[in-house]
């Protein structure tokens, strides 16, 4: 006894250290595999027309001329799906149905090639998410008198196979199904809809019998990409859901693809994800594939085939491997030669496009400089000088100077209008990643973001006699506004109906947090910070007073200083406000303090 227990305790000693095979359950992996793998029950059509598909065109290889026929035939809770495909030996039964990955003996049989579209074995466990029990009757085409094979599989793992008793009439392979209780996954209406989605372009016979009736043929269509321009267009409303502005059509040899590409009419934003209805071997892959453009065509839609792309395990979206990266590129150029051709040929139907797609232009340009060149040429930009492309204002003004907040925009248009100088509006998205991109296209041109002291330059200073006028005021202005850091000016500018101008300085924002970041240090890391500081020789913000502006004459022509300081201060906050600067604390204040003021003359009434 003792030493039939030493024994057992050296055993287990010695399997502990040697290489084991895992103990795998059979019937959790085929539930794992089945229910997990797949997205929904309804893709057991998908891998029964792959499969089917698949074995007859490994018949073609031998025999040309075959049938070429998938049939399904629905009577009630019970399916067989037949295939004239090239059939299955006993041994293969059991090398293919009951080896979950062995690719090894697909090799071994010539069945391991790429271009079929699914792999025989592991595609069939979708079945046990519709039925209990596949059953799988065969007869090979590789002899006349090869024998009809019977192959049983359970949910649980187990299989059996053995000789049918009941011979298949002609080579190809049946495919029994029979409905979980409770459920009717075999209903024709249902059988209807997934065979013709999945297989209403595959290039064999693919009909559907209810109760013993007739078959009803479901495939052989023509694709979108074989139709006429309008019986595409008619295909994209249908299912699609929308007209296209316009249709590209798409090739990339190297992947075999074949398709077309719907630019949409409206509705679609930069980031959005477009679903593409792609097929592999004309079988629907997916749907909903996010993949097959870049992400700055988001503008486009696509349906279409390819011969070489590899599904996932699941077959239900694309492997990402270096083919789909060269589909994508290739599917981003052609887009690209779309765009350019259409700015070219038809100006007014590209500008319609701009219209609806602005942000993915600029954004396909910001990553591609023959893109940039064309957005430069034919996209037009609000400008104080009015509505111009990038080209156009260098031509016409020999610099861009650009604005990258649409509210500094509004504020300088005016008056850079009314003083000959034009600034170009960049506050949407992708404007800054644009222009700083065609800067380094184009060291020798004069692009820059707007310097407020070049809006300052461009305004006449005043003449003598405004200057002694205005005098009292400017020195009550600077006063009003002590402790904010910004210094008043007198220029003379129009529009006379804008009685101050708020010209921020461009880096002043960074010296605020380089100061604050001064203010907190102390030693010798101050003293690094005060030797790197980049805004040494930055100028203060600007609060320009218009010597021709009415308001800005009767406060310097008035007798109350407080008024007047009062009325700077509620200028500066209008000014701050209007262009959307922020403000400090000290700002806030008066802007509640003014406000309150208001309040009270008005309860006060005329005095």
């Amino acid at each position: 006894m003792s030493d039939s227990h030493e024994m057992s305790d050296s055993q287990t000693s010695d399997a502990g250290s040697a290489s084991q095979n895992f103990q795998v359950d059979l019937a959790g992996l085929v539930d794992l595999l089945s229910r997990n793998l797949y997205s929904g029950p309804q893709v057991f059509v998908r891998e029964l027309l792959q499969n089917g598909t698949d074995a007859i065109s490994v018949r073609r290889e031998i025999d040309p001329g075959c049938p070429a026929c998938i049939r399904f035939e629905a009577d009630g809770s019970t399916l067989r799906v037949i295939d004239s495909g090239i059939g299955l030996t006993q041994q293969e039964a059991r090398a293919f149905l009951a080896t979950i990955g062995a690719t090894s003996k697909r090799d071994e049989f010539g069945l391991a090639r790429t271009d079929y579209l699914g792999q025989f074995g592991i595609g069939l466990l979708s079945c046990f998410m519709v039925s209990s029990t596949i059953t799988v009757l065969s007869r090979s085409a590789r002899r006349a008198d090869s024998p009809t094979v019977r192959w049983l599989g359970r949910s649980d793992g187990t299989w059996s196979v053995d000789l049918a008793e009941e011979p298949l009439p002609e080579p190809g392979t049946a495919v029994v199904l029979e409905a979980l209780p409770g459920e009717s996954p075999f209903a024709p209406a249902r059988l209807r809809h997934l065979i013709a989605d999945y297989g209403q372009y595959l290039p064999v016979q693919v009909e559907l019998s209810v109760q013993g009736g007739p078959g009803e043929p479901l495939a052989g269509q023509r694709a979108p990409w074989e139709l006429s321009q309008a019986a595409s267009t008619r295909w994209c409303i249908e299912n699609f859901g929308f007209h296209p502005f316009a249709e590209i059509e798409l090739s990339v040899p190297e992947a075999g693809f074949e398709g077309v590409g719907y630019v949409l009419p409206s509705g679609a934003h930069p980031g959005q994800l477009l679903r593409h209805r792609v097929y592999l071997r004309r079988m629907l892959l997916s749907p909903r594939v996010t993949d097959l453009l870049p992400e700055w065509a988001y503008f486009v839609r696509v349906v279409g085939d390819s011969r070489h792309l590899r599904p996932t395990a699941s077959r239900e979206s694309l492997f990402d491997d270096d083919l789909l990266e060269t589909v994508r590129e290739s599917l981003g150029a052609q887009v690209r030669a779309w765009l350019t051709h259409l700015s070219l040929s038809d100006p007014k139907r590209f500008l319609e496009f701009i219209t609806l797609h602005l942000e993915g232009l600029k954004a396909l340009a910001v990553s591609d400089a023959p893109t940039r060149s064309m957005v430069a040429a034919s996209v037009p930009f609000i400008t104080s000088m009015g509505v111009l492309t990038l080209d156009e204002v260098l031509e016409r003004h020999g610099a861009i100077r650009y604005v990258l907040s649409n509210s500094h925009f509004k504020a300088f248009s005016p008056v850079a209008a009314a003083n000959g100088l034009c600034i170009v509006s960049a506050g949407y998205a992708f404007d800054d990643e644009l222009l700083s991109q065609l800067t380094l296209d184009r060291p020798d041109a004069d692009i820059s973001v707007l310097d407020p002291s070049i809006l300052l330059d461009a305004l006449t200073p005043p003449d003598p006699d405004e200057e002694a006028s205005l005098a009292r005021l400017l020195i009550l202005a600077n006063e009003a506004l002590s402790g904010t850091g910004v210094v008043a000016e007198i220029r003379s500018f129009d529009p006379g109906t804008v009685p101050v101008l708020f010209l921020p300085d461009a880096d002043f924002a960074g010296q605020s947090v380089a100061e604050s970041a001064r203010s907190r240090s102390t030693g010798t890391w101050a003293d690094v910070l005060s030797a790197a500081d980049p805004f040494a020789n930055s100028s203060a913000p600007r609060l320009v007073l218009n010597a021709r502006a009415q308001l800005i004459n009767e406060l310097a022509g008035g007798s109350r200083d407080q008024l007047a300081e009062t009325a700077v201060r509620g200028l500066y906050v209008q000014a701050l406000m209007a262009g959307q600067h922020p403000m400090d604390a000290k700002a806030r204040a008066w802007s509640s303090q003014i406000f309150t003021h208001l309040i009270e003359l008005s309860l006060k009434g005329p005095q």
